[in-house]
């Protein structure tokens, strides 16, 4: 069962009401939500699956249009 949760001093103030009593001992493991950075591999990687065809050939083309723009270094 998983809660997420704000900590404020010596509380974690809940999204939402867990399903146990007021007085109810439990325990309880901690770990950091993160939000990957924005257009960060992790954050792409996010989106797999969730992406329409139509919208993956947009960010290919978006990405292959970025790339004709890069201007080219003379051979030595």
């Amino acid at each position: 069962m998983t809660f997420r949760g704000i900590v404020k001093g010596h509380l974690i103030e809940l999204d939402e009401r867990p399903p146990f009593p007021e007085g109810t001992r439990v325990e309880v493991t901690l770990t950091r939500q993160t939000v990957p950075r924005r257009s960060s591999p992790e954050a792409v990687l996010r989106l797999v699956g969730t992406l329409t065809d139509e919208e993956v050939q947009l960010i290919r083309k978006g990405a292959a249009e970025i790339r004709d723009q890069r201007p080219r270094l003379p051979a030595r």
